[in-house]
């Protein structure tokens, strides 16, 4: 048991630190530069969405007020089966180019692998109805397929709201997060992209099953099976407008751990060492830190293992870290800020969603659909 819990407490180190420090000494070391150029192909920005009445109109207008040539940009609402106004809300921009395709409830997955074959451009640009994209973002995006060798653009990601110790914690995670996509963006390819803005070559695009979730992640991921490279451009700015309740933050980072555990075993071939530097981000980054809320119950359980001395020590940190964590958690519910609070509750409260999410990829075979956090 003394051993499990090095063995944990390493483990640990690695996903959230060591891994961070390694990747940023390989980009420098074997870094790969993008050839970035000005371009203008065709570009169809598609924005698939499921009872969006509340956004869809202000989201249809920053986009239509984005910087590209109207030519060249196809802008497309793939409705699946939306029950509120979100239809008809949309069907007054048709007058200005916007295009109305709608489904049955069939999935964000079979939704988006149905319409992508029926968009007109070269490029396609994946965002969500809540996010605001700045007005030059397409360009700075459609710039980096000027190297061949990039099959997939992801853009960044931050928040419009700030104000309570859920979204400071959300926002020191996408900082974190952001930085481990840059360097791996600048050794070979970041794994996944960020959902709110991120384009793909059409013609890499692989359809998607209906029950498989986190399509932010897959298409990419597939993307980079065929040999091209997913970047990430941090000129690319998006906004989150939209911050989630806490339980519905919670249901989003449950299904996400779900969709990781689909696409650790859909893309396991990517751990093959012939992918090289590839294989080992993956390993790292996805399947060691989808594991990491397992090793963090191990550590717990072997620390009472330990010589007495060192078994209070950490046991007390520990203690101080799952207290501090529910302190925060009532702290927002009660609606006040004590930042020093933010990053334990965070932490705790993401790798809690992780733990619930792989016990009900484990124990229940229901299928997954497209189901929006509010």
């Amino acid at each position: 048991m003394i051993i499990l819990f090095w063995v944990c407490l390493g483990t640990l180190w690695y996903v959230y630190a060591g891994y961070p420090l390694l990747v940023w000494l390989l980009a420098q070391r074997f870094g790969q530069p993008i050839q970035r150029r000005a371009s203008t192909p065709t570009v169809s920005l598609l924005l698939p969405v499921y009872n969006e009445e509340a956004h869809i109109e202000e989201k249809l207008r920053n986009s239509l007020a984005l910087r590209y040539p109207k030519g060249r940009l196809d802008i497309v609402v793939a409705n699946d089966g939306s029950t509120d106004r979100t239809a008809a809300l949309v069907k007054p921009f048709c007058a200005r180019g916007v295009r109305l395709i709608t489904y049955p409830h069939v999935g964000k997955s079979a939704m988006i692998s149905r319409t992508v074959p029926r968009l007109r451009g070269e490029i396609v640009v994946f965002s969500d109805a809540t996010i605001e994209v700045e007005p030059d973002a397409l360009r700075r995006l459609v710039r980096n397929f000027a190297d061949p060798r990039v099959g997939c653009v992801s853009g960044s990601y931050g928040l419009r709201r700030a104000g309570d110790l859920r979204a400071q914690g959300e926002g020191i995670y996408w900082r974190y997060e952001s930085f481990l996509k840059l360097q791996e963006s600048r050794l070979h390819s970041t794994l996944g992209a960020h959902g709110p803005c991120y384009a793909i070559r059409k013609e890499l695009f692989q359809r998607i099953g209906k029950m498989e979730i986190n399509d932010d992640y897959l298409i990419p991921m597939r993307i980079l099976e065929q040999g091209y490279r997913v970047v990430y451009d941090p000129d690319v700015i998006t906004w989150e407008r939209e911050l989630v309740s806490v339980e519905g933050e919670f249901a989003r980072r449950r299904r996400i751990a779900v969709g990781n555990c689909q696409q650790t075993i859909a893309l396991r071939r990517l751990l093959s060492p012939r992918f090289g530097l590839v294989a080992l981000c993956f390993f790292s980054h996805k399947v060691l830190r989808t594991a990491a809320p397992l090793v963090l119950l191990m550590l717990l359980g072997s620390s009472f293992w330990l010589p007495a001395r060192l078994a209070a020590v950490m046991l007390i940190l520990q203690g101080l870290l799952y207290t501090s964590a529910f302190l925060g958690y009532l702290c927002q519910r009660w609606g006040r800020v004590v930042r020093w609070l933010s990053p334990p509750f965070y932490f705790c409260f993401g790798n809690l969603a992780m733990l619930t999410g792989l016990l009900r990829y484990c124990f229940s075979p229901r299928r997954y659909t497209w189901e929006r956090a509010r």
